[in-house]
């Protein structure tokens, strides 16, 4: 999903009601999932993408995986990693956390932090503001 909407630019808002629409329709969302979905909905108007991939991963991973994959993000570093490698790693991880990196900028500054020391250094005098431009 968040491919496609790298690709299809579209509000907060649209990014939930495609993806639940989406989802529903291929029926990627099976059983009792879109019955949960629309009981979520009754209780709470979900408007942001972040807010559904929070109340959607409460749902569906349970707290153990959800602590482990956040000690995993909190504890990945670059290592021998290639930066593209360490990136995919990176955006897999930092969807358990959004609490860790509540901003682009705090994104960008994770990410930084974590690399090998050669790039590192010549990143930081750069303070590039977003994650995707410290990325590139």
């Amino acid at each position: 999903m968040e491919k496609i909407f790298r690709a299809l630019p579209c509000t907060e808002r649209q990014k939930v009601t495609f993806a639940t629409f989406a989802t529903f329709d291929t029926f990627t969302f099976k059983d009792n999932a879109e019955e949960w979905w629309l009981l979520t909905l009754a209780k709470e108007e979900i408007t942001t993408w972040a807010r559904f991939l929070e109340v959607f991963y409460e749902k569906y991973f349970p707290d153990s995986l959800r602590e482990q994959k956040a000690s995993e993000f909190i504890h990945l570093k670059q290592g021998t990693m290639t930066v593209v490698e360490y990136k995919s790693k990176f955006t897999q991880l930092a969807r358990f956390v959004t609490y860790v990196i509540p901003t682009e900028t705090r994104k960008a500054r994770k990410f930084e932090a974590r690399l090998d020391a050669k790039i590192k250094d010549r990143l930081e005098v750069l303070k590039l503001p977003t994650y995707a431009e410290v990325v590139d």
